[in-house]
């Protein structure tokens, strides 16, 4: 019995030994729940890091402005041409809405060393006189050729109204040799303009400018459009000749006198740039030469009125006006004042290139 109680004894001291030698367990730590965000976090992350590494790896460019066309005079380059981009024109300012150009006469031009086409240096007197044409071509380039537009049915309704069904006018305009209908004969009206006229641009591409012209599915009514109320739609003939006398070039009439045709082709015609002249860019500060009346409406004629630019006097011009042969500019805040009227400047606002006479 005794010997038993002496084992016990040692075994109970040994486990006692033993269990005091293993570590404690530690407790464990509980496993937070899981955010339902984590995913979309750690994507949102990667992502931002491809981001900057892209960035960084970019070059630098330097911003350039860009011409934004608008969707109704969209114009897409024929696939034969060499890629240049086509500006569609935005409005230059708030003010002004419309950019208008005259055409050129000889006498500005290289092309004929700055004297009338029929110059030739040994006649005495008068030159002959010719039509100062300007050709519009179907393409971009000089090599595209011009086109013609039958103007029979309601368009030449338009041209014996625009020329009070004048028959003598109408026999010198429509003849075969008197530019417009020149060897192809009425009703196929060439593609052309002349000195003086004025245009307006759908589009610039490169060193040509896409002329707005007249739709030709809707000939309008001469009561309507013609040279008085659209000089940019209604053109007129121009002559052009060389006086050896004074050593000038001359624009006159025709012999039949006034003459005018509808600026209409039958598909997109184009112009070189270089035979237009911008009017002046708005808005622009004028100084009248003499007492101006200013008018409620621009024109056709000099309305007497209460209100009055007096001579000297400077205002801000933020539209234009063309009337025939005449520029009308919007006095801000005002009314309408004369700029070019009877081929005479009335402010300080001129141009080079003269109107049709």
């Amino acid at each position: 019995m005794a010997v038993f109680r002496i084992k016990l004894l040692i075994w109970s001291i040994t486990f006692t030994l033993i269990v005091s030698c293993v570590p404690a367990l530690a407790t464990p730590t509980p496993i937070p729940p899981l955010d339902p965000n984590a995913i979309n976090i750690f994507i949102e992350q990667t992502a931002n890091a491809a981001f900057a590494q892209t960035v960084a790896a970019m070059p630098t460019f330097t911003s350039t402005a860009t011409f934004t066309p608008t969707p109704r005079n969209t114009y897409t380059p024929e696939p034969t041409l060499t890629p240049i981009q086509t500006f569609v024109l935005p409005t230059p300012t708030s003010a002004q809405r419309v950019q208008y150009y005259r055409v050129k006469h000889d006498n500005q031009l290289a092309l004929f060393n700055f004297k009338s086409r029929t110059f030739d240096g040994n006649s005495d007197g008068l030159r002959n006189q010719t039509p100062e044409v300007v050709p519009m071509y179907t393409l971009p380039k000089l090599t595209s050729g011009t086109t013609r537009t039958t103007v029979d049915g309601a368009w030449e309704i338009l041209i014996n109204s625009l020329n009070n069904n004048d028959s003598k006018k109408l026999g010198y305009l429509k003849s075969d040799g008197t530019a417009l209908f020149n060897t192809a004969g009425f009703p196929q009206l060439e593609s052309l303009t002349m000195g003086g006229n004025i245009i307006r641009l759908d589009a610039i591409q490169g060193e040509w400018g896409k002329v707005h012209t007249l739709n030709y599915n809707a000939p309008p009514n001469a009561a309507e459009v013609n040279y008085v109320t659209n000089p940019d739609l209604v053109h007129k003939f121009v002559v052009v000749g060389w006086k050896r006398s004074t050593k000038t070039t001359i624009l006159v009439n025709p012999p039949r006198g006034d003459l005018y045709w509808p600026l209409v082709t039958g598909r997109p015609v184009w112009i070189q740039m270089d035979r237009l002249e911008p009017f002046p860019i708005l808005p622009l500060v004028v100084t009248a030469n003499a007492d101006l009346y200013i008018q409620p409406t621009p024109g056709p004629n000099i309305e007497k009125t209460r209100f009055q630019l007096s001579a000297d006097e400077s205002a801000k011009v933020i539209a234009y006006h063309p009337s025939g042969s005449d520029v009308w500019g919007r006095v801000q805040g005002r009314g309408w004042i004369p700029l070019l009227f009877n081929r005479k400047y009335l402010t300080s606002w001129t141009m080079e290139t003269v109107p049709p006479p």
